[in-house]
């Protein structure tokens, strides 16, 4: 009799197993810029050294073991500086001995990273995330969506594009509105380079919808370099300014760099409209839920009337 209720009791048992198993042995296609790739479903141990995923990771609720460059770490994603989490180094000089010592299920990177993606690929599933797309917001979005399936929670991915989504439209409408024309800028060390539409921070002209003040910018990863004379001469309504010293923890060597003659002839100065960017989010993170909120969010507060 005892070994008719135990064989009974497998046979509820042992299915339920091979479905867990099963569960686990899940994966989804993915699609970057450098191919295809099957992603396991609920992986339990990530390696990330893209800060936008890891926040996107963060805001889903969701808590596999992780291992992240905790260098320059942003502020607001202090709460992963903590010793349960493994540090890999810096974005740029992480070290793989490590990560492959994590033994992660998934390893997620993006540009910084891009030409250690056959090394990487040897230890786990690689995704590339672009953090250069020329529809920004698009690829953060699909970003968001695809860790939301990864993690086996889609609709609190769809709810944050929702978000998102409502956020952009809003920003757009003021700044269409407004009629003002804009100039992005990225100090580094006392040097100046613009960047417009099409260019890493595009997202300000092509998904929200800013009118640039210089629609022949070059594009191109850093930017066109300008003089004071040319923003001068330009006379932007709006001047959005992102310092990388900031970003990348130094120390600024000329912090007030855009605080001379030339640049207060502008309109921006002169009407208090140059805007100083969060550097960490525009320049380290960029694409996850909350550095995209954060980003919409101060271009959006140019175009709002201060009471």
């Amino acid at each position: 009799m005892r070994t008719t209720i135990t064989a009974f009791l497998a046979a509820l048992i042992l299915p339920g197993l091979s479905m867990a198993a099963a569960d686990e042995a899940k994966t989804i296609t993915a699609t970057h810029t450098l191919g295809t790739v099957e992603l396991p479903v609920n992986p339990k141990r990530v390696a990330v050294l893209d800060y936008g995923s890891l926040e996107t990771i963060g805001e889903l609720g969701v808590t596999p073991a992780l291992a992240l460059p905790k260098k320059f770490l942003p502020p607001y994603l202090s709460k992963f500086s903590g010793e349960q989490y493994t540090d890999l180094g810096t974005v740029k000089e992480f070290n793989i001995e490590t990560i492959n010592a994590f033994k992660p299920d998934l390893i997620i990177i993006s540009g910084r990273q891009q030409d250690y993606y056959q090394k990487l690929s040897s230890i786990a599933p690689v995704y590339l995330v672009d953090t250069l797309a020329k529809d920004q917001l698009g690829e953060a979005k699909k970003n968001i969506r695809l860790l939301g399936d990864v993690f086996g929670v889609p609709e609190k991915a769809a709810e944050a594009v929702k978000n998102i989504d409502e956020a952009v439209t809003r920003t757009k409408d003021k700044a269409q509105a407004s009629g003002k024309k804009a100039l992005v800028l990225l100090t580094n060390d006392g040097k100046v380079s613009a960047y417009g539409s099409g260019s890493r921070f595009g997202l300000v002209h092509d998904a929200l919808g800013v009118a640039q003040a210089d629609k022949n910018i070059k594009v191109g990863v850093h930017g066109q370099q300008v003089t004071y004379e040319y923003i001068a001469m330009l006379n932007p309504d709006i001047i959005f300014a992102v310092d990388r010293s900031v970003a990348i923890g130094r120390s600024a060597k000329n912090p007030n760099v855009l605080n001379n003659v030339l640049v207060n002839k502008t309109k921006a100065a002169k009407n208090g409209a140059i805007i100083l960017l969060d550097p960490q989010v525009w320049y380290l993170s960029s694409g996850g839920i909350i550095s995209l909120n954060k980003m919409i969010s101060e271009v959006e507060a140019a175009f709002t009337d201060k009471k």
